[in-house]
């Protein structure tokens, strides 16, 4: 299931969740479609997991900094 965002604490609770509209190659589409469907869920919501698990772990491995980290980096310069 999807177990929340990688929104940091420090962000308000009056974020809301953003919508995106992605174009998937058919093949790719009904793999997801097929592993949503193995793990009973929606397949919007197991993309929306995917993204942040993606997400999380190009962070964890330092492959990119968020904007706020750039930023901070910029001001302290």
């Amino acid at each position: 299931m999807y177990y929340g965002s990688v929104i940091s604490s420090s962000e308000t609770p009056t974020d809301v969740s953003k919508r995106v509209n992605l174009t998937l190659p058919d093949i790719v589409y009904d793999e997801l479609e097929a592993w949503a469907e193995y793990q009973g869920r929606p397949v919007a919501n197991l993309a929306a997991y995917l993204v942040e698990s993606s997400i999380r772990e190009a962070k964890e491995k330092g492959e990119f900094k968020t904007l706020k980290d750039k930023e901070s980096q910029q001001s302290e310069s």
